[in-house]
């Protein structure tokens, strides 16, 4: 066995999800995996991180804040599955992403800063610890993101149906586009998914998330709200194209808000924003997917599939990744795990078809124990 175990806390920063998963050439299988919520005041701090006016003794206790959060999250997992902690090849960390900028034009260089304290959890965890994984990519010129585009590349090619399409309904949604047939292999960001949606219920409602959309189906779709919205450049963009929280968040949204609108029809807007935006980015795919495959957060959300599905063209089915053995909630975290694992049998694992950079690249950087 070769068992590596992703860690993935996203844009919504709602909860660290670890996923311990057994990865060979040319398979990954899901073994278990265990989630632990980011408490409240946490998550205050993480979201106030994602201003340019931290210090760096502020940054360096929550990076240690939140690798001791990672830890726990690993340590009970490993529990819970029952296995030997010997018997664990490494954690691949992601991260906690606090600002993203990837280059504008060609030539440029661009950064990415994740929260992390990879010496702090490989000591608490007693395991080596992968991490870093933008870093790389950026240096060689790519917007460092999205990374799991070459994850549903590998356990996705062989779904018989092709083209289709992954759409990962995360904090931020990305697409990745896949003809097995002509060896294509796309990806990038559409815009925003779950962040905008629980950011806004969080401070009108007090909750996290609006569970299956019930809160926007409340709501009357607000049409001027949503052309303006959509105005933004970031959705007319060529890919290769990337984003996070320092673009998509509510000091954004509120600049185009210039009437009282209900709190409610708000919400329903930016449901439509995310189902719209997803769709309206088939306009970049060599031709359009036979199937769009969801996964991530945004997957459990009836409403929004709903919508996501009433942009469709003709012919094109709606899947959740469960269909193919793969729960959604599970894809971003097993990504990482596997990423882990391409780093330590020095598999270059960014797409420069998908993040524009100069050439492919191992990503990752490791301490250990």
């Amino acid at each position: 066995m070769s068992l590596y175990i992703g860690l993935m806390s996203g844009t919504s920063m709602d909860a660290v999800d670890a996923v311990l998963c057994d990865i060979k050439p040319d398979r990954v299988q899901f073994i278990d995996a265990h989630a632990v919520s980011i408490p409240n005041e946490l998550k205050q701090r993480l979201e106030h991180a994602c201003r340019p006016d931290l210090s760096v003794t502020d940054y360096q206790y929550l990076a240690r804040e939140y690798a001791a959060l990672c830890a726990d999250a690993t340590l009970q997992l490993i529990e819970k599955a029952k296995v030997e902690k010997q018997a664990i090849s490494a954690v691949a960390s992601h991260g906690q992403t606090l600002w993203h900028a990837p280059p504008k034009h060609s030539g440029q260089v661009g950064y990415s800063i994740q929260l992390n304290d990879a010496d702090w959890l490989s000591v608490q965890v007693g395991l080596p610890v992968i991490f870093d994984f933008r870093a790389r990519d950026l240096a060689l010129g790519g917007q460092g993101a999205p990374l799991v585009p070459a994850f549903h590349q590998f356990i996705f090619t062989n779904t018989h149906r092709t083209p289709i399409a992954i759409l990962n309904l995360g904090g931020i949604a990305n697409i990745s586009y896949l003809d097995t047939q002509k060896g294509i292999a796309l990806g990038f960001d559409t815009g925003p998914a779950n962040t905008l949606l629980d950011q806004w219920i969080e401070r009108h409602q007090g909750k996290r998330f609006d569970q299956q959309g019930r809160w926007a189906q409340q709501g009357i779709l607000q049409v001027k709200l949503l052309e303006d919205l959509l105005n933004d450049p970031f959705f007319q963009n060529p890919p290769p194209k990337s984003s996070g929280r320092e673009h998509f968040n509510l000091a954004w949204l509120e600049r185009f808000i210039d009437q009282p609108y209900r709190p409610q029809d708000v919400q329903r807007t930016l449901l439509e924003l995310t189902a719209k935006s997803a769709v309206d980015s088939f306009q970049w795919l060599p031709e359009i997917p036979t199937q769009l495959i969801v996964c991530g957060g945004g997957a459990f959300n009836s409403f929004l599939l709903e919508r996501i599905a009433q942009y469709l063209p003709d012919k094109v089915t709606l899947a959740d990744s469960a269909q193919y053995g793969v729960a959604p909630q599970h894809v971003e975290a097993m990504a990482f795990a596997w990423l882990g694992w391409c780093f330590d049998n020095n598999k270059p694992a960014n797409l420069p078809a998908v993040t524009g950079a100069s050439r492919l690249g191992t990503l990752g950087k490791r301490v250990n124990a």
